[in-house]
């Protein structure tokens, strides 16, 4: 594989993840979902016990995150290109979720900011890179209950 498809896969991947941050914080499930291949799978352990096939998360990732505003931040990115349709990459990430307080947020927070890793990996389909799977690993969590009456 020459130098040309190799800094032209990691750039198609590099918009690939930027598309994935727009797309959660711009509530675009139907483009979100074109992002990855049909066997894809992510792993949140905050949230999940094992991955989840994207047919499996897609239902729940819209009411979990209704009437919330996210921010989605990733940089620092190490792209490695395995073969002319695999890829493997990881991001540092920050996050920040809010939640109103009509709306139920995760475990009834108010607010969540995070930080860690992506780790991923992706295949070539066509012309198109895709997310095969995406695992997140977090060195922090903040998480700030939503206020309740005592009394």
């Amino acid at each position: 594989m020459d130098a040309l498809f190799r800094l032209t896969a990691i750039e198609d991947i590099r918009v690939l993840k930027a598309r994935y941050c727009r797309f959660v914080d711009n509530k675009d499930w139907a483009a979100f979902r074109a992002l990855f291949a049909d066997d894809a799978t992510l792993f949140f352990p905050e949230n999940y016990n094992e991955p989840a096939s994207i047919n499996d998360f897609m239902p729940g990732v819209d009411v979990a995150l209704a009437g919330s505003v996210t921010v989605h931040h990733i940089f620092a990115p190490e792209i490695e290109i395995l073969s002319e349709v695999s890829a493997r990459g990881l991001w540092a990430m920050e996050d920040a979720l809010y939640f109103p307080p009509d709306a139920e947020g995760f475990a009834g927070a108010s607010e969540i900011h995070g930080s860690g890793h992506y780790h991923e990996t992706y295949v070539r389909q066509g012309d198109r890179w895709l997310f095969q799977s995406i695992r997140l690993s977090r060195l922090r969590l903040d998480v700030r209950a939503k206020p309740r009456a005592v009394g």
